[in-house]
């Protein structure tokens, strides 16, 4: 053993639980055995002092803590064993193959790179953390072992009962053997805190969303922000994609009649476009829209999977606004878990309720002047008349504004042939309706009303004219409406037939829903690669433990209880990690055939190669969510006998260490957790503060609709005037 190895033994917690003297000469206990390990088939090891130094993995790579060289060594020494000869030689093939395969990469980046071998091998090495190629041949070896010895474990979850999955268990929290229930990873006295298993720790969700990228869209404009649109008639652009998108999402489309006029024609049956073959028309998402809008799972422990507006609002959606969650009792036990502002060691309340004790008093941002906790500042839904920024709760798109971004979307002068405003392409109608409409970072949804504009154009049949949304007196814009006025032709496409009153009760009227009557949810959204609106459907709500049906009264209810011989899965059974091909894959019972349930895994979706990808995904992600999963395993072998420790001072310090690291990782998680809803809800909050700058005076930043609406009409006294509503009220036009 080198000094250097000998230094980070004696550093690490480790000495003084064997008794080291020195580095060479370990202290034996009087059994000669620290602890032993049994596996399912009977074989025990025995682990001794002497074990621990010299089985020490020889890579350079220091292991963090004790219960890492541990459970390293018990790892390494039962492979070790004779009973495991067969195994051994076959990971040895895998770890000799994985290294040829890195010396393959080393000349192939020396290829590319125009570096030499040794280069780019030394990075690899550098890489892994080793300093030879007989090292990086032991690195590659643990990490088959711990894999194979992770994959044992599984198989019966350390039961030595082959009825139960591992994986499963893992997923769902729990498992079952002879009719008795037990927890997977329960607290512990000893070992610390539990937890209740992937599905309800992660709330994983199948989203699926169509992108409009805004190439001219900036992040973090809220009153600005600029969208494209070619002059030419037969040329599209972002306005009229964005429209038809929200149009086909209706179930419609807009026709050209005989006289030279527009109509708006309800498209019934197979005509009515599905969500996915609308994402694979018109997604800028070139990924999700090959794969008819699939978006993928995600995770609360996902780290930047998606940009907030898309997660966050979606997880605001369905624990604070979806009035259908707070009814059912899985959603009423478990939205608190993805509920933004609550405390770490919040818990379901009486009936689901949120209280006082459950929300976090630290977590506040100011608004407006007043300090709001996190939680307050999402729960504050306004939906009224006249609110510019329909505040931090969700907000609401009238479906007129699409028609009049289709509408006006190219226009740039008025009817005299005058420049828009001297061609300050802020003003263009496009821009002031988008930014008015769509340009809201909080989650929304789609309304079957009208705009103020849809009263110069021809498609929309109304009886409104732009007084009816807004006043103007003395040149200025008094009252302004943001939320449009019903209207009836709208209402009775097909988008907007299916009963949303059990979700969302605040709302008079329907809201869109796609083919399938999922609720339609848009965001305007933003990275460092892309600005855009997303159009979402929840594929698979993390709230929803029996699926969902459509009832005789055309609204979406949620199930509470399986559903026998129809083609809706579990949450369970919809994470599956089997495929159609397996016998423990999920089915139902069609005329005395069985069928099998649509889940992730086969989700449009007949490939056997790409159903095997997708089960595999789950499982891995099932697998992975926890740093601290071989704590556990670890807990569970000595808890059911299979690890017996001789030497009590090292499990001692072996739970202790366990206790530390499992709070440890649930804190981290949580701070990341609170923190990355705190940075949304200040966005929002500056969001809110620029829309409601000026509001109803006229010198606002975010531009009056009756803009929009005079270069048609050209006869709105007073707007255009020094200090009216449309004399450039805007930082960045010039005078």
């Amino acid at each position: 053993m080198n000094t250097k190895k000998c230094a980070i033994l004696m550093a690490g917690l480790f000495a003084g639980a064997i008794g080291l003297s020195a580095c060479d000469s370990p202290t034996w206990n009087a059994e000669g055995a620290i602890f032993t390990y049994t596996d399912a088939q009977g074989n025990r090891v025995a682990y001794t002092a002497e074990d621990l130094l010299n089985d020490y993995r020889q890579d350079g790579t220091s292991l963090s803590t004790e219960f890492d060289h541990v459970y390293e060594v018990l790892i390494r020494n039962y492979y070790e064993d004779p009973s495991q000869a067969t195994v051994l030689a076959e990971l040895e093939q895998n770890a000799t193959a994985a290294v040829l395969e890195d010396r393959q990469t080393a000349e192939t980046n020396a290829e590319s790179n125009g570096t030499s071998y040794e280069e780019e091998f030394e990075s690899i090495l550098d890489a892994a953390g080793v300093d030879n190629i007989d090292e990086l041949f032991q690195h590659h070896l643990y990490e088959e072992e711990q894999q194979r010895f992770q994959q044992d474990l599984e198989q019966n979850f350390g039961t030595g009962n082959n009825s139960v999955n591992g994986v499963d268990a893992m997923r769902d929290g729990e498992y079952t053997i002879d009719g008795e229930t037990y927890e997977a990873f329960p607290e512990s006295e000893k070992w610390g805190l539990g937890n209740d298993g992937w599905l309800k720790e992660q709330m994983p969700y199948h989203f699926r969303h169509i992108l409009v990228q805004l190439s001219s869209g900036v992040s973090k404009e809220y009153t600005q922000d600029k969208i494209s649109e070619p002059t030419a008639v037969d040329e599209g652009g972002e306005a009229t994609d964005l429209a038809n998108v929200v149009i086909a999402l209706a179930g419609a489309r807009v026709v050209d009649n005989a006289d030279g006029t527009r109509s708006l024609q309800a498209l019934q049956g197979n005509d009515r476009w599905s969500f996915g073959r609308i994402a694979n028309v018109y997604s800028d998402d070139s990924g999700s829209a090959a794969a008819y809008g699939d978006s993928g799972i995600v995770t609360k422990v996902m780290e930047n999977d998606y940009v907030p507006e898309f997660k966050l609002g979606a997880y605001a959606f369905e624990s604070l606004y979806n009035a259908r969650n707070k009814e059912s009792t899985y959603g009423k036990e478990n939205a608190y878990r993805i509920t933004p502002g609550l405390r770490e060691d919040a818990e379901v309340g009486e009936n689901g309720v949120i209280t006082a004790e459950m929300i976090d008093e630290n977590q506040t941002i100011d608004v407006g002047g007043v300090e709001k906790t996190i939680y307050e500042f999402f729960n504050d839904f306004n939906k009224s008349e006249g609110d510019a920024s329909n505040k931090s709760g969700i907000g609401q798109i009238p479906f007129g504004a699409a028609i009049a971004l289709l509408e006006e979307g190219k226009v740039q002068q008025d009817n005299d042939g005058n420049p828009v405003n001297n061609s300050v392409d802020t003003f263009f109608p496009r821009n002031v309706i988008y930014n008015k409409y769509f340009n809201h970072h909080n989650i929304c949804v789609i309304t079957p009303n009208e705009i103020a504009t849809n009263s110069i154009g021809d498609i929309v049949d109304t009886t409104h004219t732009w007084e009816d949304f807004m006043t103007v007196q003395d040149g200025k814009v008094t009252k302004e409406d943001y939320n449009g006025i019903y209207n009836a032709d709208f209402g009775a496409l097909p988008g907007f037939q299916v009963n949303t009153q059990n979700v969302l009760p605040e709302f008079e009227h329907n809201v869109l829903t796609n083919d399938k009557g999922q609720i339609v949810l848009a965001v305007r959204a933003g990275s460092d690669s892309y600005q855009g609106i997303h159009f979402i459907v929840i594929e698979r709500s993390g709230l929803s433990e029996y699926g969902q049906t459509l009832d005789s009264n055309n609204q979406v209810i949620e199930n509470t209880a399986p559903v026998e011989n129809e083609d809706i899965a579990t949450l369970s059974e919809y994470y599956t990690t089997a495929t159609p091909s397996m016998s423990r894959y999920p089915t139902y019972t069609v005329d005395g055939e069985k069928e099998s349930k649509t889940t992730y895994v086969n989700f449009n979706n007949s490939s056997t190669t790409s159903q095997t990808e997708r089960a595999d995904e789950v499982s891995n992600l099932i697998t992975s969510y926890n740093t601290n999963l071989s704590s556990y395993n670890f807990q569970r072998l000595v808890e059911n006998g299979s690890i017996e420790f001789a030497d009590k001072q090292v499990e001692q310090e072996m739970e202790t260490y366990v206790q530390t690291s499992r709070q440890a990782k649930r804190d981290t998680d949580f701070n990341n957790w609170s923190n990355n809803w705190k940075a949304y809800a200040e966005m929002l909050a500056a969001q809110e503060q620029a829309r409601a700058f000026g509001e109803g005076t006229g010198t606002g930043y975010l531009i009056s609709e009756i803009c929009a609406v005079d270069y048609q009409t050209q006869n709105i006294a007073g707007i255009w005037d020094v200090n009216g509503a449309c004399y450039y009220p805007t930082s960045g036009a010039a005078a």
